[in-house]
């Protein structure tokens, strides 16, 4: 029976964190730290390597996490200054609405090495072919690559002759 796991269970966390990091801690105090590793456990849990950031998510990422609402403006400082900082691609949130980072992407290839497949979109990659598993099947979205003529069945009328 094949696992169809997405996410990790746990993740590396460094005891002593890369200075991006601890200049979000020194801007916001703990409560920047705090978001930052919530950010990488909703990352890290849900879809493994990148995980979708809109209006909606942030209400229930505070909801889930015990933010009051009064701090909503607080957390997407936070998230601001993580893109800012690059500690997420500002790239691909600008593109496709998504938290995920060179970093991440390759901790989960760490993490994921030993699984029969796990996929990935093409779409959100920031790693080099070369440092990809072999075990990762890359998906693409396929919108609008028919053209104009999608809907039309080809039909071919066959002449039978009889033969008397």
């Amino acid at each position: 029976m094949a696992n169809n796991k997405v996410g990790l269970d746990y993740f590396e966390l460094d005891c002593q964190m890369e200075e991006k990091v601890r200049l979000i801690q020194a801007e916001f105090g703990l409560k920047g730290f705090a978001v930052v590793v919530k950010l990488y456990q909703k990352i890290y849990g849900e879809f493994g390597y990148y995980c979708e950031w809109s209006e909606d998510s942030l209400l229930l990422f505070m909801s889930e996490n015990g933010v009051p609402s009064d701090s909503k403006k607080l957390i997407q400082e936070i998230v601001s200054a993580c893109i800012r900082r690059n500690i997420f691609s500002e790239k691909l949130f600008n593109k496709f609405g998504i938290l995920t980072s060179y970093g991440v992407q390759k901790r989960y290839m760490n993490a994921t090495s030993r699984r029969e497949k796990v996929s990935m979109k093409k779409e959100y990659l920031l790693l080099e072919y070369g440092k990809i598993n072999r075990n990762v099947d890359i998906t693409e979205d396929s919108v609008n690559i028919m053209g104009e003529d999608v809907n039309i069945i080809s039909q071919s009328r066959v002449e039978e002759s009889r033969v008397e």
